[in-house]
């Protein structure tokens, strides 16, 4: 797990848009898609609901958003 996939999911969950976050993080879409799935992949369950428009997260990503950015403020 990387630091920046926290940082990723945050800005995530914060815009609701993969285009918009991905730009706010300096990376391509299709990098920025990479980088959330190689999150979900580490934590073990689906944190996004795919094919909605905004983002919705799902339920474990409600919980996993929280312990994201309890463990930034804490780093």
């Amino acid at each position: 797990m990387q630091l920046n996939w926290l940082e990723d999911f945050v800005d995530l969950a914060k815009t609701r848009s993969f285009s918009r976050s991905a730009e706010n993080r300096c990376v391509t879409h299709p990098a920025f898609g990479r980088r959330i799935k190689a999150l979900e992949e580490w934590v073990g369950v689906s944190l996004i609901e795919r094919g909605r428009n905004p983002v919705v997260l799902t339920s474990a990503g409600l919980i996993f958003l929280d312990a994201a950015k309890n463990a930034l403020q804490g780093l």
